[in-house]
């Protein structure tokens, strides 16, 4: 009888790696430049316009990259021939999309990257593709985080996984930032851990095909678009929904006495009963530093609000006043925005 053969799938060789090419922008980008520096590791950035005037602790990272003196280009279309000048011979090099706000097309990724350009997502694939994460995680309350390595095939998150790691945010993340500020510790301990292991050596993987039938996508957000407040919603969803677009974002948004503000820093209060639906938006106690206010089902508890020009609007609020959102900004409220290179597409 002739001998049955297994089918086995091919091994991934990563590394080995001695410069480093980031493409994209945020925090990380600029930690791994410095670690990159602070170890005699060569560091490149492609980023894009939006990226590149995005302000990371006070400076802007194309400034940062100018101080730091990184080799860097900023661009609109990663399909250019500048680009392609800038990436040049890359045998040796790990390149890495973080956030990028490019599309990359198979060409590209074949003739400029030589099919070897990874990307870091942070939740699980193929469950939640896409962007907005950190608000997606809170309105759903998950607290799992992710450190996922994954081949750019042309699709959005969808190539082979090459390396992963799971963790748990703690109890104490309520907003997008206290989210951002852990996934960045456990995201940059993740890729520099991997490039010390395949610093002048190779690591061979195996890949991880994404199963396409559990795969869910979420698009991107924008708070002046997206965040506004619904107050029939009960005080679950009230809570979650203002804490996924408090800082590093303007805040959800509504209306007191005609006037657009935002809300920040919030907490569901069982302490004075529930409300009926119509008393929804009703400040019905203040104090020296929060507002009582009636949703259905229980209180909430607002410490911050402020106006759109960011100032403290607190003390302009008298009990009896009601927070409301007009119907025709809900009725705006779901529809999709897109990102570019440079951008919201308008």
């Amino acid at each position: 009888m002739e001998n049955l053969k297994v089918k086995t799938e091919p091994l991934f060789e990563l590394g080995p790696f001695n410069d480093l090419l980031l493409l994209g922008g945020g925090s990380l980008l600029r930690d791994l430049c410095k670690w990159a520096k602070k170890n005699n590791f060569a560091i490149r950035v492609i980023t894009s316009p939006r990226h590149a005037t995005e302000h990371i602790e006070g400076i802007v990272l194309k400034k940062f990259l100018e101080e730091e003196s990184i080799p860097h280009i900023v661009s609109e279309s990663i399909a250019s021939n500048e680009v392609h000048t800038f990436v040049g011979e890359i045998s040796k090099t790990f390149c890495l999309s973080l956030g990028a706000a490019w599309i990359f097309k198979p060409l590209t990724i074949e003739k400029v990257f030589n099919n070897k350009l990874f990307n870091l997502h942070g939740t699980r694939l193929p469950q939640n593709r896409g962007g907005g994460g950190f608000s997606w995680q809170i309105l759903t309350s998950n607290r799992f985080g992710f450190c996922v390595l994954h081949l750019i095939d042309g699709g959005i998150d969808t190539g082979d996984i090459i390396y992963f790691d799971e963790f748990l945010y703690p109890a104490i993340c309520r907003i997008p930032e206290h989210y951002s500020d852990f996934y960045i510790k456990q995201n940059f301990s993740f890729i520099t851990k991997l490039l010390e292991e395949t610093t002048n050596k190779s690591k061979l993987i195996k890949p991880i095909a994404q199963a396409e039938y559990f795969s869910t996508y979420w698009p991107r957000l924008h708070t002046t678009t997206n965040a506004w407040i619904d107050w029939s919603w009960d005080v679950y969803e009230l809570e979650r929904f203002i804490c996924a677009f408090d800082s590093p974002y303007a805040g959800a948004q509504t209306y007191l006495n005609e006037n657009k503000i935002h809300l920040k820093n919030v907490s569901i209060n069982f302490q004075d009963g529930a409300f009926h639906s119509y008393q929804a938006g009703l400040v019905y106690r203040k104090s020296k530093n929060w507002l009582c206010v009636c949703v259905k089902g229980a209180g909430l508890i607002i410490e911050n609000v402020l106006d759109e020009n960011g100032s403290d609007k607190f003390d302009a609020i008298k009990v009896g006043d009601r927070f409301f959102t007009p119907y025709e900004k809900l009725e705006n409220v779901k529809h999709r925005v897109i990102y570019n290179a440079t951008g919201l597409k308008t």
